[in-house]
């Protein structure tokens, strides 16, 4: 009886052992299919790593290439030439700064005709630095960080000039004297009542300057610049022929408010209205600076645009990022607290 028992078993024991045998397969097969794929994911970082390598390789060679030729085309203006002669400069710039108007709808700017001398303006047009030495990642928006590392002679010499003479020697000092009522009401309502000449003694920021390129496609919603910026200034290097119709727009605010941290602010994001005022036109040889303190701008290339290269010279005039920090270290907890990550401010 044991025995016939035992044999009608015999089947079900042999199906057990056949499912534990397909069991262990599977697994196996489970682990090599995963180790199968973690080889592929390492083969594709790798190749997605030698196309940039060879993406970088090459417009570093370009970079070279177009150094070189542009070094013999503009021999005739490499530096040292008499036109950036900084006293020139200033006492054209200072005018034509001290001449502008300062307007106040919908928020305090100005906009400064005919900035720099016309023979100065002409050289900074044809320093502009070709597509190749900007950020390749967003064919809309591409910037060139200063100073500049490398490119043409006259390249480094003419923005070396801008970056550090026009922008930090002449003009910021210029415009912190025009809007200086304006920028002190900024400034205590910022960092709390008294504290102006203490703002203003911080050395100023030298991280901020670029050259900007946009093109058909860029849009950017209206927003406040990182609140750092005490001024924004923008210089328009368009050429004879462009078209003025992308410049910046500025934007009234309904229930307007502080910044309540410190990275660039969207006031739609945190549920007020931007109503349209004007475009500051993108006209030669002008520049736009305005208040970073209420309101918003924007700017904004439509896709189906004629083909568009819209280049700007873009610096803040802002403390010194660890000076800022240590100001802003003594200052009591709620004013401290309007200067948090936006991140913080989130998770609060």
């Amino acid at each position: 009886m044991l025995e016939t028992f035992a044999g009608r078993l015999w089947p079900f024991s042999r199906l057990a052992a056949w499912k534990h045998g397909i069991d262990g397969n599977q697994k196996q097969l489970r682990k090599e299919l995963r180790s199968i794929s973690n080889r592929l994911g390492d083969i594709e970082r790798l190749l997605e790593a030698t196309a940039l390598r060879a993406e970088q390789a090459a417009r570093a060679a370009e970079q070279v290439r177009l150094t070189l030729a542009l070094d013999g085309q503009q021999r005739g203006n490499a530096p040292p030439h008499g036109r950036l002669d900084e006293a020139r400069v200033r006492a054209h710039v200072e005018q034509a700064i001290a001449a502008s108007p300062l307007l106040t709808d919908p928020f305090e700017h100005i906009v400064v005709d005919n900035l720099v001398p016309p023979d100065v303006y002409e050289l900074m047009l044809e320093a502009r630095p070709p597509e190749a030495f900007f950020d390749p990642r967003d064919p809309a928006k591409q910037d060139l960080r200063m100073p500049m590392a490398a490119g043409p002679a006259l390249m480094k010499a003419v923005w070396a000039f801008v970056d550090d003479t026009l922008a930090m020697r002449i003009i910021r000092p210029a415009v912190l004297e025009k809007f200086d009522a304006a920028l002190r009401r900024h400034v205590e309502e910022a960092f709390g009542p008294g504290l102006y000449e203490r703002v203003l003694a911080l050395p100023p920021s030298r991280s901020s300057a670029r050259l900007a390129l946009r093109r058909p496609g860029y849009a950017l919603a209206p927003h406040r610049d990182p609140k750092r910026s005490m001024l924004t200034c923008l210089i328009y290097l368009a050429a004879p022929g462009d078209e003025e119709r992308y410049g910046t727009q500025l934007y009234r605010v309904t229930n307007d408010s502080e910044a309540h941290y410190k990275q660039t602010y969207f006031p739609e994001q945190e549920g007020a209205t931007c109503a349209l005022v004007k475009t500051v036109p993108f006209r030669p040889n002008s520049m736009l600076v305005f208040l970073n303190s209420r309101g918003a701008h924007g700017a904004a290339i439509p896709p189906d645009a004629p083909p568009t290269e819209r280049y700007t010279f873009q610096f803040y005039v802002a403390p010194d990022t660890e000076a800022l920090r240590a100001l802003l270290r003594s200052l009591p907890a709620d004013r401290r607290s309007m200067w948090a990550n936006k991140g913080r401010v989130a998770q609060a």
